[in-house]
């Protein structure tokens, strides 16, 4: 599969997830809303490295160490959503903020601006 199919397959990823999160928010399901924006939010994180750095392997350490070059507000929003995301999956306790209907809405918001960013990005980038 070449590049600009996997970073396609990413975002619609990103896409998906994010309608589930919204979705399990509406239905104030916080656990599986805030575990889907974690997946839309790495999704659409994937596609830009990729679409910057090409098809490389992506750990975490990795995003984290790449995304602080590439734009430090989406990796703080992905620290964020990991932090949610880790509370919801496996009741720990908060290292950022805690697991709360307004920060999973919070969330939710930047994380909807990270995807239509990363959308705007590619499809300048992409033709």
């Amino acid at each position: 599969m070449d590049s600009k199919q996997q970073i396609k397959e990413d975002l619609e990823r990103a896409e998906k997830a994010l309608q589930s999160a919204e979705r399990n928010f509406d239905e104030k399901d916080m656990f599986t809303s805030a575990n889907r924006l974690f997946v839309a939010c790495e999704s659409a994180i994937y596609a830009l490295l990729k679409l910057k750095y090409g098809s490389i392997s992506m750990s975490r350490e990795r995003i984290l160490t790449r995304l602080k070059d590439v734009d430090a507000h989406m990796k703080e929003i992905y620290d964020l959503s990991y932090d949610l995301r880790v509370q919801a999956d496996y009741g720990r306790q908060s290292k950022i903020k805690p697991l709360t209907e307004q920060n999973v809405k919070f969330i939710l918001n930047e994380v909807t601006q990270i995807i239509q960013k990363v959308k705007d990005i590619i499809e300048t980038s992409m033709p």
